[in-house]
């Protein structure tokens, strides 16, 4: 079986949680509570194998609560309405989210998650996570691996590409890395940077490790590491804007 806690200020979102958990098969309610100072003591005492963690609620938020614990015992999953700050955090650093209302599909998958291993979370990620909420914005990208998590610079990627359901991210030392993420995930992660530029549907580029543009209709973006980029031509105009021409 596998053990649940269920942490959420809301009377009603917990009482959504355990009556769709409950009807899952290996499953099992470890421990349920509206006091989110009472979590680590919770946690401690049931030693959960995956706790379900609003974000937002009084005294300790989720972050707070994760924070407390010298080491995170159990896979977490945040449970947040609907904010596109505390979603951005989320995603860059690969935590496990599910968005309110939550629906049984819901936790069938985030079941389905676990039992595959595709969890992941550190100490280290909570804290990048909570500092981007509160306004300090992270600079490190969390890479879900097979081995693990992978933390690279976001300024020290050169390039992403799209590979299917996938995208690969060219670092500017010639490193590649395979995420399992589309690229428009990598967009909305990015968004706001001024670092980085879609130049078309397959690719984002970083603008300082662009070596050379050459002229077409749309034309050819030519990076650091020799990669030939087309510019979309409904970008080119877009594009020519961001620098000074000598």
């Amino acid at each position: 079986m596998i053990k649940i806690g269920i942490i959420d200020d809301e009377k009603h979102c917990t009482e959504t949680l355990f009556i769709h958990l409950s009807g899952l098969d290996e499953v099992e309610i470890g421990f349920i509570t509206n006091d989110s100072t009472q979590a680590q003591f919770l946690i401690e005492k049931h030693q959960p194998q995956i706790i379900f963690l609003d974000i937002e609620m009084p005294s300790l938020n989720g972050f707070e609560v994760l924070e407390q614990l010298e080491t995170i015992p159990c896979k977490v999953v945040f449970t947040t309405a609907y904010n596109q700050y505390a979603i951005k955090a989320l995603k860059m650093n690969a935590l496990d989210y599910l968005l309110k209302p939550v629906t049984a599909n819901d936790l069938e998958e985030a079941i389905r998650k676990f039992k595959a291993n595709e969890m992941q979370v550190s100490k280290e990620q909570v804290v990048k996570v909570h500092q981007f909420v509160n306004g300090k914005v992270s600079d490190t990208l969390a890479l879900s691996t097979q081995q693990g998590l992978i933390f690279i610079k976001i300024e020290n990627i050169s390039y992403l590409e799209a590979d299917g359901s996938y995208t690969l991210i060219v670092m500017s030392d010639k490193s590649k890395h395979l995420a399992s993420k589309p690229l428009s995930n990598f967009e909305d992660i990015l968004q706001g940077n001024p670092l980085f530029f879609r130049a078309q549907k397959s690719f984002i580029v970083n603008l300082k490790n662009i070596r050379q543009y050459i002229r077409g209709e749309g034309g050819d973006i030519i990076m650091e590491d020799g990669k030939n980029i087309a510019l979309s031509r409904n970008k080119k105009q877009e594009f020519m804007a961001l620098f000074h021409k000598v």
